[in-house]
């Protein structure tokens, strides 16, 4: 099987990820995909003879940038594929526990484990819900990991952050929507294999420690434009039509209306200009989505 990195510019996060994947049971094969760094990757990679290193001319996303990989995972015949952020360290039966769980519920074609704060004993995730409005959030964020009560069991969706993919569902519904440059690229793939009946699975004593928002920045502008601009992508997409009709105006005005006026009452105009651009090309992208409902995302 194949353990997949997407970085850019993470140099600096790659040794813990990479020594904790290494030290897995079974050890997997791992792809370091490389998103056209300008820092010191390569020369960090280079200390792992053990992995490879996918070069990017450029900074595709953490979708396409994981299409890269995966598609090659899959031409090798591998049954499952890994997907870990470079700012994640598994733990020692991270992988073997996701992988029993994997034997012993052949109807599901995702898999997620608890992940925690680096260095805290709280939980960043136990996998993803979704609200009524379309809006993804991590189950169980910020609960301390003593009074976590979550035992294994099917959830919504599964984490980008750290998970195990059936390759055999990737096969059926396809890779990440490379529409999606980051953020809810994860949610529309749990949703996607939901619909073709592929369930997601969660894996409690798999355990992963996460450096929160170390690439893009906890509460950033970017981040911000980026989770807005995903999730008015994914409302179109696979809520019912009419549903989606309603919520995607709703949901650009309250941005645009709302959101970016309370952001500039608190001095925080980048993040009133993230609200606002999340909105416009928000929307935009929910025009394309409904266009493209109907057609096959490989």
């Amino acid at each position: 099987m194949h353990a997949i990195v997407v970085t850019w510019n993470g140099a600096h996060l790659l040794p813990d990820c990479l020594n904790a994947l290494e030290h897995q049971v079974p050890r997997p094969h791992v792809v370091v995909v490389d998103n056209g760094s300008i820092d010191r990757t390569a020369e960090v990679v280079a200390g792992f003879p053990q992995v490879e290193l996918l070069n990017l001319d450029a900074n595709l996303g953490y979708g396409r940038a994981n299409n890269q990989a995966m598609r090659r995972a899959l031409d090798q015949g591998v049954e499952f594929v890994a997907l870990v952020n470079n700012d994640v360290e598994v733990e020692s039966g991270w992988l073997s526990g996701l992988l029993k769980a994997a034997r012993e519920h052949p109807e599901c074609g995702l898999f997620t484990g608890t992940l925690l704060f680096r260095d805290e004993e709280r939980v960043n995730s136990t996998g993803l819900v979704i609200d009524r409005f379309g809006r993804a959030r991590d189950r169980d964020f910020g609960v301390e990991r003593s009074k976590l009560a979550t035992e294994d069991g099917p959830v919504g969706g599964v984490s980008g952050g750290a998970s195990l993919l059936r390759a055999s569902m990737l096969r059926t519904v396809g890779l990440f929507d490379p529409a999606y440059f980051a953020y809810y690229e994860d949610v529309d793939l749990s949703l996607r294999a939901a619909e073709a009946g592929f369930h997601c699975w969660y894996v409690r004593d798999a355990v992963a420690r996460h450096r929160f928002g170390a690439t893009v920045g906890a509460g950033s502008p970017r981040q911000r434009y980026l989770l807005g601009r995903g999730h008015l992508r994914t409302l179109a997409m696979h809520q019912p039509v009419l549903k989606a009709a309603a919520l995607v105006p709703l949901t650009v005005a309250y941005r645009a209306v709302f959101k970016a006026p309370v952001e500039l009452i608190r001095a925080r105009p980048s993040l009133a200009l993230a609200e606002l651009k999340a909105a416009g090309a928000g929307a935009l992208d929910a025009v394309r989505a409904f266009i493209g409902r109907s057609r096959p995302r490989r």
